[in-house]
């Protein structure tokens, strides 16, 4: 249940940050999101799902708020999205040059994957890499739009939407393949 409030709270971190803006000093939003991620590494550090990767992103994301508070700087506050973007983006590439694909690492602790699967997995990391790539240029742009609502839509909602219609569609298009290669296999034989 805490770990997901914890997540929830990050989730909900550009309405904070909105809000917060209009109440309080950058220094004090970014102070409470320092807080938020110590609590979620504390509760999730020993746990399967604590990757080395999610480490370096939650140490850079700590480092831009620490920032963030010592300098009060909103913009600093606003740059968190384009910042974790850009730490995923160079984990999931990352992955692809020193193998295996970050997508097979979180596909094989669900279910053995063969050479077939491996593939797959690094094209879908491939695939994600160019959404990083896209989506991290876009919220860059927005921080600096002179209207904070567009900060707001595109980091707080849009760009959820899209990560989650991308989540979708590869799942769909994942049970697809899994289905045509199991047919496939029956027909050679």
């Amino acid at each position: 249940m805490k770990k997901a409030l914890l997540a929830g709270l990050l989730f909900l971190y550009p309405l904070a940050v909105y809000f917060g803006l209009q109440f309080s000093e950058p220094a004090l939003v970014a102070a409470l999101f320092i807080v938020v991620l110590l609590a979620r590494y504390w509760l999730i550090k020993d746990s399967k799902a604590h990757f080395t990767h999610m480490k370096i992103i939650t140490v850079t994301g700590m480092c831009l708020l620490a920032f963030a508070t010592l300098a009060n700087s909103e913009l600093a506050l606003k740059f968190y999205p384009v910042v974790i973007n850009s730490c995923f983006l160079a984990v999931f590439a990352y992955s692809l040059y020193n193998p295996p694909s970050f997508v097979e690492v979180i596909a094989s602790k669900f279910e053995t994957l063969d050479e077939q699967g491996k593939r797959y997995t690094r094209t879908v990391t491939k695939v994600w890499c160019v959404f990083f790539v896209i989506n991290g240029l876009i919220a860059t742009a927005t921080v600096f739009h002179p209207d904070p609502k567009v900060w707001l839509t595109y980091n707080g909602f849009i760009s959820y939407l899209l990560m989650g219609l991308l989540m979708a569609i590869e799942l769909i298009i994942r049970k697809w393949q899994k289905a045509k290669n199991k047919s496939n296999e029956m027909a050679d034989q």
